[in-house]
């Protein structure tokens, strides 16, 4: 039976178990893989309800160093946020004061019209409530008060999204709330200097990200993020008009392991213009990747099963497996199947200096030079890893080297064990995105990790 049939037949045995989609059958037939509280995808919740606590009486706060995210709800009476939060937590007002400024502090709000959303950022009051919503927000429109009856309130309320709030401000009774007691830190961001800026024009500015910073805020940390970061350490910057800036625009993602090249705009027409060269392929993005053993020079397509990657879908394992083989009909490639398309121009022996961070043993490493024609999640690191040669440190593909989606007709056991084995790395991979080209931009990103130092001098 071919692959694209047998993934099929497992897909329909997903539905006929009430199984709604392939990457949740996959983390039902793996439950035991994902128990482990480190690769847990989404943070614990602990609910405390403090709305009829009187104003002198603290909730004692569970144990939370296991836990990462808490929630609850204000008391009956209007009150500061951090009041609120420090109710929750049990902590100090000025450990609720820093977890306001950090970003960690969500309540749930009636939606956001996109015309709101948009003078958050463009308005030069001091005053703002809301900023950077979570995936998945919806426009809406604020409706009048009006007198509801239970059921249309309880409807209301579950119809509202979870906003981050960034400064002190006063609450209603009920609100409910989200709190990170112990927020997600990244020390990466420290390490950004005036040598990160390696372009800056009116519309575009582009980093040397290191590694381990995330591209986009944390839902615990809205500050310490290539955007803020770059902010902070190289702004102030100022548009086109000459106006300064709030803070870049994300123009697209680099993985936070991974160090390199990354594009923000100083508007929302640059996001625009930036996108718009991504769709019509105006884009050349070019990668470094070590491995240890060697990738084979040329254009290599393979295909990634398209409802593991689509956007909301949780569960299943957090890396992407791939296929070399083809869909069998258009139909079903569009359907079902991703084409993953980059070259390699370049594979070279190189010698990697013993440091502290690394030992390369006597294992002989390869450099690759990667032309990315495609940009999926993760697509360098599993096509590569997938063709034998997975990416040196990055112990999420290291255990799925030289497999496929066609080990499931093949060696399913063995499959589901390197998947168990799988972890997401927790310091900087071979891979560097080592360049990029746009609309008359180029930029080059200084040398990755594993180049000596003394050799470069």
């Amino acid at each position: 039976m071919r692959l694209c049939q047998s993934l099929q037949l497992l897909f329909a045995l997903c539905k006929l178990q009430g199984v709604a989609s392939f990457t949740s059958c996959i983390q039902n037939k793996r439950t035991q893989i994902y128990s482990n509280a480190e690769n847990a995808m989404e943070p614990d919740v602990i609910d405390i309800d403090i709305t009829d606590s009187s104003d002198s009486e603290d909730v004692p706060m569970p144990d939370i160093k296991s836990q990462f995210c808490v929630t609850g709800v204000s008391p009956s009476k209007e009150m500061p946020l951090n009041e609120a939060v420090s109710r929750i937590t049990s902590l100090s007002l000025e450990e609720a004061n820093d977890l306001i400024k950090l970003g960690a502090v969500w309540a749930r709000m009636d939606t956001l019209t996109e015309e709101d959303l948009l003078s958050q950022y463009e308005n030069d009051d001091d005053f703002e409530l809301y900023a950077d919503l979570p995936k998945g927000w919806n426009s809406g429109t604020y409706e009048e008060e009006e007198d509801l009856d239970l059921e249309e309130y309880i409807a209301k309320m579950e119809s509202q999204r979870f906003r981050r709030i960034l400064s002190p401000q006063l609450i209603q009774p009920g609100t409910d709330l989200r709190i990170y007691p112990k927020p997600r830190r990244f020390p990466a961001c420290y390490r950004i200097d005036k040598s990160s800026l390696i372009y800056q024009d009116t519309t575009f500015i582009v980093v040397d990200k290191p590694p381990l910073l995330p591209t986009q805020p944390d839902a615990s940390n809205y500050y310490e993020n290539c955007p803020g970061c770059v902010q902070d350490v190289l702004g102030p910057f100022y548009d086109i008009v000459g106006n300064e800036i709030r803070r870049p625009l994300i123009c697209h993602r680099v993985d936070s392991t991974v160090g390199g090249c990354v594009v923000l705009s100083k508007d929302r027409n640059g996001q625009k213009v930036f996108q718009n060269l991504q769709r019509e392929r105006k884009l050349k993005k070019v990668y470094l990747a070590v491995t240890t053993e060697p990738v084979p020079v040329g254009m290599h397509l393979h295909w990634m099963w398209s409802p593991q990657t689509a956007r909301g879908n949780a569960g299943g394992p957090p890396c992407q497996l791939i296929s070399h083989f083809p869909p069998e009909s258009r139909r079903k490639a569009r359907q079902f199947w991703t084409r993953c398309v980059l070259e390699v121009t370049k594979c070279e022996p190189i010698e990697i200096e013993k440091t502290d961070d690394y030992d390369p043993g006597d294992k002989q490493h390869y450099q690759n030079t990667i032309r990315l024609v495609t940009g999926r999640k993760h697509q360098v690191r599993a096509q590569l890893a997938s063709l034998g040669a997975p990416i040196i440190r990055d112990t999420l593909y290291q255990p799925l080297g030289g497999m496929t989606l066609g080990s499931l007709e093949t060696d399913e056991d063995a499959l589901d064990e390197a998947i168990a084995q799988c972890r997401v790395p927790t310091e900087p991979i071979g891979l560097q995105a080592h360049a990029i080209l746009f609309g008359g931009v180029k930029a080059r990103a200084r040398d990755p990790w594993w180049v000596s130092k003394t050799k470069k001098e």
